[in-house]
């Protein structure tokens, strides 16, 4: 621990002494523009970022993450494992206050209210409480199966200022669980005020639980309790919100933004600019378009910087192995393509996926794209990135030393066309093979981006091979309507992680999937491709233990090679975009879960915005400090 609090007092001066360029505001209060309102303040029954966005502020959990990513004690001073790693316990700190919406105090924190969140969250399966089964918490499997009780979880309060976790099988990542809103603590004296029943849960049943759930979900920021950095002051609906700092909180000298306004505007993407221009505001929603505009003229240049990377969400483009499109897409065509290796592998070596990511972000197309589905950054072992393993550079098709695209070949391309169209033929394929590769009309440059992918496949690889038809799908339930409704032969997904283990990357691909259902493929060649893959995931899975991490983390990228390898899947890469804020976010907390990034706590406004030359600076900084902290 010492040597975790000595690295990061050591960046904190460094981040300190290059935020002093442009100087800390006299301005406390953080003021933005929203167009959306939250859907609940119930932040046990949530998991979208928008909601999630002022429990990030006015909640705490039992650890935080410092500005480089490592895991530091929150409400948590301690924790040990038992010998069997199955026994978590966690010495909770004394004398935390829980406030109201005055910032008065209404109770102490104990261990009970984390037990209280828990039989919640667990009994009305809640947004989020799937992340006590992926925690492998004892019993949470079976009672969001409805097959069981909340006296067989392992979540139990020892005493008031002790809470224990018993775990079905030892979980590597439980610590990065533990910042989801499911693992947040609610007193039961705060849910009691929308129910005066709840003292009587233990005879519920389960229309008893669904009854208050809808009640909590109701739930006004007036009877809501806070423990955490910021308490919520006012919440108008459709008018604005505002956190108040916490004088109350355990660590409140950590926190330097006294106050969030936060002010609705239907067009708030639209206005906020100009109005963040004007100093109105101290960030603003800003486009890719907006951006460029910005960065070409000299009086706005400075007012913005790329967005510092987080590989929260990976994007890959996936085949669909259970085509559910209409027949004039030719479904029974597709399957026949879709299951030939050749075939897909003329796809993953013939797409030109660096000039499609240029598509929306030019300037910055080389450091997003990437040639894995677990992003660069997300874990590492024995000094080495998990992307930079071997088995991922042995894939590499090209010179890495040329261009950032592992795969992209047109020679090679065209030689798996080759041998696809004869096995095709012998099959009794048609050709062009039609591909439909839709998009979401509200998602910008989407359109742009499968446009030019049509234009560049169906140039090199020839319109006589296939014929890509791209189409717009909707704009509301696009994901129901679209990816699960199996409605296209190619399309870009993303994923996002749930906790710090390559095993969240694997979801996507896992059996009763809702992306390419490679499981339900009904061709023996592929799917012994996918049984194959599934007993490498379990294998790796296996490594549960701490000393087996390294062990663990390359089974995992044998496994995520080998879907590659055979095109199952071809990876694309994480997002950017641009930032227009008077923040620095290197500053803030880090980590690519939970609500880490959500968090205001120990940042400052600055007098003026970093511009790219700054961004740039500070990045690398964090990047030389990161590895030097982690020792990667």
């Amino acid at each position: 621990m010492k040597k975790v609090l000595s690295l990061l007092l050591a960046v904190l001066l460094a981040v300190g002494s290059l935020v002093g360029c442009s100087g800390n505001s006299n301005s406390t209060a953080y003021r933005s523009l929203y167009s959306a309102d939250v859907s609940k303040l119930n932040y046990l029954n949530t998991t979208t970022t928008n909601d999630m966005t002022i429990p990030a502020n006015c909640q705490e959990c039992l650890i935080e993450y410092d500005t480089l990513g490592n895991v530091l004690p929150a409400l948590a001073t301690e924790w040990t494992t038992s010998e069997d790693n199955l026994t978590w316990t966690f010495t909770l700190r004394q004398d935390v206050k829980w406030v109201n919406n005055k910032g008065e105090e209404v109770g102490t924190l104990t261990a009970h209210d984390f037990v209280a969140a828990a039989e919640y969250a667990l009994n009305v399966n809640a947004d989020g409480a799937y992340m006590y089964e992926e925690a492998m918490v004892a019993g949470a499997a079976e009672i969001l199966a409805g097959e069981g009780s909340f006296e067989d979880v392992g979540v139990r309060a020892v005493d008031d200022h002790t809470l224990e976790f018993t775990l079905s099988d030892p979980c590597p990542y439980f610590l990065t669980c533990l910042t989801y809103g499911c693992f947040t603590p609610m007193s039961a004296d705060c849910m009691s005020q929308v129910d005066s029943d709840y003292a009587n849960r233990a005879s519920w049943d389960q229309e008893d639980w669904d009854l208050f759930s809808s009640e909590l979900d109701a739930i006004d920021y007036t009877q809501l309790w806070y423990c955490g950095a910021y308490y919520l002051s006012e919440y108008l609906e459709g008018e604005r919100y505002t956190m108040v700092k916490n004088e109350l909180y355990w660590d409140k000298d950590k926190v330097y933004i006294t106050s969030l306004e936060n002010t609705y505007n239907r067009e708030a993407s639209t206005i906020s600019g100009e109005m963040y221009l004007r100093g109105e505001l101290e960030s603003a929603s800003i486009t890719n378009t907006m951006a460029q505009s910005w960065l070409a003229d000299p009086e706005t240049a400075d007012y913005v910087h790329p967005s510092r990377i987080t590989p929260s969400y990976s994007y890959f483009f996936s085949f669909n192995f259970d085509p559910q499109f209409d027949e004039e897409y030719e479904p029974d065509n597709w399957k026949l393509a879709v299951n030939n290796e050749n075939f897909r592998k003329s796809i993953m070596y013939g797409m030109n996926r660096l000039g499609a990511t240029m598509i929306s972000d030019e300037n910055n197309a080389e450091t997003l794209l990437q040639n894995t589905i677990t992003p660069a950054d997300f874990v590492a072992s024995g000094g080495q990135d998990y992307s930079d393993f071997d088995v991922f550079t042995a894939l590499s098709v090209n010179d890495a030393s040329v261009t950032k695209d592992a795969y992209f070949n047109e020679e090679l391309a065209l030689s798996y066309r080759d041998a696809a169209i004869e096995e095709l033929t012998a099959e009794g394929a048609s050709f062009p093979v039609i591909i439909l590769l839709p998009y979401n009309p509200s998602v910008s440059d989407w359109d742009s981006e499968c446009l030019y992918v049509e234009q560049q496949l169906e140039g090199l690889l020839g319109s006589d091979y296939i014929d890509i038809v791209v189409e717009q799908g909707p704009t509301q339930d696009f994901l129901s309507t679209v990816r699960r409704g199996g409605q296209y032969a190619l399309l870009k997904t993303n994923w996002g992680c749930d906790y710090a283990d390559p095993l969240t990357w694997a979801a996507p691909f896992a059996e009763d999937n809702s992306y390419a259902k490679m499981d339900l493929s009904e061709d023996p060649e592929t799917q012994a491709i996918v049984q194959e893959y599934y007993e490498m995931v379990e294998e790796a899975n296996s490594y549960a233990s701490a000393d087996q991490l390294d062990e663990r983390y390359h089974a995992f990228a044998e496994a995520e090679a080998f879907l590659i390898e055979h095109a199952m899947v071809v990876p694309f890469g994480v997002s950017g975009g641009y930032s227009a804020s008077k923040l620095n976010p290197f500053e803030g907390q880090y980590a690519p879960y939970g609500v880490a990034t959500l968090r205001y706590k120990g940042q400052h406004i600055l007098e003026e915005p970093m511009n790219t030359d700054a961004f740039n600076e500070a990045y690398a900084k964090w990047q030389e400090d990161r590895a030097a902290s982690t020792g990667n």
